[in-house]
């Protein structure tokens, strides 16, 4: 029933990773490189899913190497998260295109 509630919360979780880029894009980078900056960060979320799938696949064959999977796991999400507390920023100090500026006008 956990590994069933837990599938549910991922893909409930999915329009959040889907939309996401496309925000940040439209926020940090000019016009002229909107659609290279969303094509990356959707194409990284492939590499995500492809890089859980071949440690994962390595790492979980036993129970304690799953338990093991899962603290590799906690330890680079606090590690991550910790850092984009401390990095992070609404909006770049500098506006991206001359729009924005005018915006901020």
């Amino acid at each position: 029933a956990s590994m069933l509630a837990g599938t549910v919360c991922v893909g409930a979780a999915q329009p959040f990773f889907q939309c996401t880029p496309p925000m940040l894009s439209a926020t940090w980078f000019a016009s002229d490189e909107r659609a290279t900056s969303t094509a990356v960060a959707l194409n990284f979320n492939q590499i995500g899913i492809a890089t859980a799938f071949l440690v994962g696949g390595g790492m979980a064959n036993t129970a304690g190497g799953l338990a093991d999977y899962f603290t590799l796991i906690t330890v680079i999400s606090v590690f991550v998260a910790v850092g984009t507390l401390l990095q992070f920023q609404e909006k770049p100090k500098v506006p991206p295109s001359t729009s924005a500026i005018q915006k901020l006008i």
